[in-house]
């Protein structure tokens, strides 16, 4: 019984796989833009550690605002990267899966026969970094999926391209089969 309940689940995605489907990639945001974050974080607690705290311990009891400050950087550091981490973008054989969400998750996916137009775009820091936004547009009822951050996505685009010419091409032997 134990068997049929996790028939489906790969050890590498969090959400059941169809029959026959393989994952192709996953791929969580650039390490940049965790990293950019947390620098900034770094510098800020480094300035109010040094700067501000001296003068807000003479106000109140001497070590309050540095157990304060050192118990508030690691938390929001940790957060940052939990939502890096928990945000991801997977591509099988069949469909584009969005997962987001720290606490709560959620799936977004898109077969990949309904996939219409698939634009990548990034900025300066995004050209010299090689990572950008992917937005990929559906026929479906979802309409717009967009993955920011992406490492490489000329390549993650070119691979997906692949994979919905695979799938079309096979769905459209299927179709003739059937009929």
């Amino acid at each position: 019984m134990m068997e049929i309940a996790n028939e489906g689940y790969s050890n590498k995605t969090p959400f059941m796989l169809f029959p026959n489907e393989q994952l192709i990639f996953q791929t969580n945001p650039s390490w940049l833009l965790l990293a950019w974050p947390i620098s900034i974080l770094l510098s800020v607690w480094l300035l109010y550690l040094f700067f501000l705290c001296p003068f807000v311990t003479a106000l109140t009891f001497k070590g309050f605002c540095f157990i304060l400050s050192t118990m508030a950087f690691p938390f929001a550091s940790y957060i940052f990267y939990l939502d890096w981490r928990f945000n991801r973008l997977y591509l099988t054989n069949f469909r584009l899966v969005k997962e987001r969400g720290i606490i709560g998750q959620r799936f977004m996916s898109i077969f990949l026969e309904q996939v219409e137009d698939i634009t990548v775009s990034y900025g300066f820091w995004g050209r010299n970094f090689d990572f950008g936004n992917i937005e990929i547009e559906s026929a479906g009822t979802y309409g717009q999926m967009v993955f920011k951050g992406a490492p490489a996505p000329f390549k993650k685009k070119w691979l997906i391209e692949e994979e919905i010419i695979k799938a079309v091409g096979q769905w459209k032997i299927l179709k003739v089969k059937n009929l």
